[in-house]
Formats: structure tokens, sequence, C-alpha cells
């Protein structure tokens, strides 16, 4: 109770930093207007970047709360950026927002790390920032979780 209790209160920083990897200038403008319209429950720091190895140099240099991430970029196509940014930050929760609608692509990127994944504009402004509200709390009690299960699985019997 006391790890769920952590994460909870953990949630409520009041301001989320979002590295967003999108290379095209339209699609980047709508999801920020999506960031920074309607109620909000956090301020949104968002850091842009338009190529994968932009967006994994920037982690490496910088702490963020949620990676909002493309999967048609210049440098990466496909499910290549999830992986190699799950990979890298297996504890970083990853949006994914991508005009592929395929569900065999939309399940192997879940099952390869993503914990969302939205269709560019079939998602509102709402969808968008509740996707990164729920990302950021699963990664945060999934890793609660595991941290528990470590001690557990250390006591003797």
């Amino acid at each position: 109770m006391q790890a769920i209790r952590k994460v909870t209160q953990q949630a409520e920083a009041a301001t989320l930093t979002v590295l967003m990897i999108e290379d095209s200038m339209e699609d980047g403008a709508t999801i920020t207007r999506a960031c920074i319209e309607g109620e909000m429950h956090y301020d949104f720091k968002i850091i842009r970047k338009y190529t994968l190895e932009g967006g994994l140099d920037y982690l490496m240099a910088s702490r963020v709360d949620v990676v909002l991430l493309d999967l048609g970029l210049p440098d990466a196509r496909g499910l290549k950026s999830v992986n190699r940014i799950h990979t890298l930050f297996p504890d970083l929760p990853i949006v994914i927002i991508s005009g592929y609608s395929d569900i065999e692509m939309i399940q192997q990127a879940m099952k390869n790390g993503a914990q969302e994944f939205l269709i560019k504009g079939e998602s509102s402004s709402a969808a968008i920032r509740q996707s990164m509200y729920q990302a950021i709390a699963r990664k945060r009690v999934e890793q609660a979780f595991n941290e528990a299960g470590k001690h557990v699985s250390a006591d003797p019997i």
C-alpha cells in the first residue's frame, strides 16, 4: 500500500516535461496545442525533436516524464524508434502518436514498451493529455510493484 501511495504523491507534480519526437511541423503544432488547451492537471514543458537520434541525444542528457513518439521519422520508421527508446530507457513512459492504424503494429508497439498508442487525426486534445497521464501513472505503478517484488523475493521464507 505504501508503494501505491508514493506513486500517487509523485503523480501530483506540478509540471510534466514532455519530449515530443515528431518531424511534421503541422502535427507537432497540433500536439502542442492539445497539451496546453482545455482542463489541465499539470503545466507542460514540451521539448521538440525532429529525429530519433535528436530525441535520444536529449534523453541521454536530460530527464523527461513522458515521450510522445511518431513512428514515421526520417531516421527511423515503424517500431525501430519505440524499440530503441525502450531498450535504452526501460522506465520511461512512451505514448505513440502515429498515422499508422494497423492493429498488428499497435499490438507490437505495446508489447515493445509503449504504454499508449494514439492515431493522428482521431485523438482529441483531452485524449492526448489523458494518455500521457495514464502512461506516466502506469509506468510508476509498474516500477513500484517491481521494487516491492524485489523486497518480497529477497525475504527468506
